[in-house]
């Protein structure tokens, strides 16, 4: 399993709880890992998934991880980033 995008700046288990359950809902995503005491978050791409299909269903990444933050009315998980990792 490679991680096809990493999450940084989730510090607590109410977002990372909201963003493993949204991004579990996509085909292309295989498994998501909450490294909460390091404020990251690992989405793992889906075997036998293309990295630009997986790349393709994840467009809407910086609307859906700003709708969760907002909806949890989280002020410690404001400053995130994300990275899709060469793979």
């Amino acid at each position: 399993m490679r991680p096809g995008l990493i999450i940084e700046g989730i510090g607590c288990v109410k977002c990372a709880e909201a963003i493993e359950e949204e991004f579990m809902a996509k085909s292309t995503v295989e498994k998501v890992f909450s490294g909460i005491h390091k404020k990251m978050i690992f989405v793992h791409i889906s075997k036998n998934v293309t990295r630009k299909s997986f790349l393709s269903s994840l467009m809407d990444v910086p609307l859906l991880l700003k709708g969760i933050i907002e909806a949890a009315h989280c002020h410690c998980c404001r400053e995130i980033h994300f990275d899709f990792p060469a793979g």
